[in-house]
């Protein structure tokens, strides 16, 4: 199963349509060919109303790599870091709660770019990298071209005493610390993502 997020609405690729059709509501259609999925991808981009599209086929990697064809794909990189305190290193950017990510350069594997942009966007070094938590798909808009970014998401541990410096170039205009019981007022305010990868760490 392979899940897009479109800000807060979703496309969802699977082969089990009962499990879904039963539990969620949304957009149900049956993989057919390209055509197709343009039009229900351009249905769902214009109809807000659409809060979930579910694209039913018994080869997901068949459908999902169709649809994967309409957009210009990135790849990117970042971190659950925890401290020693098991608190969890989080970015404000934009107007919501974030994790640091950032996009892989020429050359770099996604483990190193996740370590960069941790260092960069919060001004620690050597965050200890550990497995890969998640991987998670978003698209959006830039200068009329439909982007597909896929993230990997790694667990990582830091046991330094360095003062944070969110990178303010990027928006960032804060980086802290937050201790499990302040996670509820990040899940209010962040990426259905960003909560995809909390669930993923065992913090929600």
């Amino acid at each position: 199963m392979y899940k897009v997020f479109f800000d807060s609405r979703t496309v969802f690729f699977t082969d089990e349509f009962e499990k879904y059709y039963h539990s969620y509501n949304g957009l149900f259609v049956r993989y057919l060919n390209d055509i197709q999925l343009a039009y229900v991808l351009e249905l769902f981009r214009n109809v807000r109303e659409i809060r979930n599209v579910f694209i039913i086929h018994h080869d997901v990697e068949v459908a999902f790599n169709a649809f994967r064809s309409f957009f210009r794909e990135m790849e990117a990189a970042g971190g659950l870091v925890f401290d020693q305190e098991a608190r969890v290193l989080v970015i404000h950017r934009r107007g919501k709660w974030d994790l640091p990510k950032g996009k892989m350069e020429p050359g770099e594997d996604p483990v190193t770019t996740a370590v960069r942009e941790v260092e960069e966007e919060c001004g620690i070094t050597s965050p200890s990298p550990g497995k890969l938590l998640h991987t998670t798909y978003h698209s959006y808009t830039l200068d009329g071209v439909m982007i597909l970014k896929k993230t990997y998401w790694y667990r990582m541990d830091y046991s330094g005493d360095e003062k944070l410096e969110p990178q303010t170039h990027e928006d960032i205009v804060t980086a802290q610390w937050m201790p499990a019981s302040g996670m509820d007022q990040v899940v209010g305010n962040t990426y259905s993502s960003i909560v995809e990868v909390l669930k993923a760490g065992s913090i929600l």
